[in-house]
């Protein structure tokens, strides 16, 4: 028997509290008397991680552009959507059932200028690292650490934490929930810890939400027909990481 779905009841009646390290080892001790087995693994097989080409002509089709358009923004914009071994001391955090459970976490960008807006400023004082009035690059901590700065924030204010973080294979902002399909800021973070299909279909989502889809299907081998999307997507400063030449040569790998 898989011992997660006795923490999450027990969180459950803990109003969604989450657990410290010695109650997470309590009821571990517990469960091994009385011989509730650990999963191994078990959050894997809800996982999906990686993209098939079945994932993206279903896209393709949803937004009426080819595969290789789609495939060639995908590439040229996500970052990869997965951390494969998350570190203990995150799991650690809030316990299993929690919101930080699992060996795999979608990676996520934690904004602290984004979380100020969202609390009026009330945590700029006492959490300077988490609440900032301006964008500052020095309070990224990067990589898996950002899940702490979101934990911490989550404490603070939940929803407003999980409006202030970029997530995923293409980095959508929880902000931007609506425009990515999802009709809550937590139903969008539970999709993206899923599947990257998920992401993948967030993305295509956030594409036709921002009338990008024309621009989309412009897209071919030669640069100047990626430079709407590019400028639509990644704003002004798209020639200056070359974007638009990037999509280009991934068009021709794939198509």
């Amino acid at each position: 028997m898989d011992r997660t779905p006795v923490f999450s009841a027990i969180k459950a009646l803990r109003s969604g509290q989450s657990f410290t390290q010695i109650e997470v080892n309590a009821v571990d001790n517990l469960l091994d008397q009385l011989g509730i087995s650990r999963p191994t693994g078990a959050t894997t097989t809800s996982v999906q991680i990686g993209l098939t080409l079945a994932d993206f002509a279903q896209t393709a089709a949803a937004l009426g552009c080819t595969t290789a358009q789609i495939r060639a923004v995908w590439e040229v914009e996500s970052g990869g959507g997965w951390f494969k071994d998350v570190r203990a001391d995150i799991l650690a955090l809030d316990g299993p059932g929690g919101f930080l459970d699992g060996p795999h976490l979608p990676k996520i960008l934690f904004e602290a200028h984004i979380f100020d807006r969202y609390t009026e400023g009330r945590y700029r004082n006492s959490h300077p690292n988490l609440s900032s009035a301006k964008w500052n690059r020095k309070l990224y901590v990067g990589g898996q650490g950002e899940y702490i700065r979101l934990w911490k924030a989550m404490a603070l204010d939940r929803k407003a934490a999980l409006l202030s973080a970029s997530v995923g294979g293409a980095q959508i902002m929880g902000f931007n929930h609506k425009a990515a399909g999802f009709d809550t800021v937590e139903a969008f973070w539970e999709a993206m810890k899923v599947s990257e299909a998920a992401h993948l279909k967030a993305f295509a989502s956030f594409i036709s939400s921002k009338k990008l889809v024309a621009a989309l299907k412009a897209i071919s081998n030669v640069a100047a027909t990626c430079v709407a999307f590019a400028r639509g997507y990644n704003g002004a400063g798209f020639a200056a990481n070359n974007y638009h030449v990037k999509i280009a040569a991934a068009h021709a790998k794939y198509s």
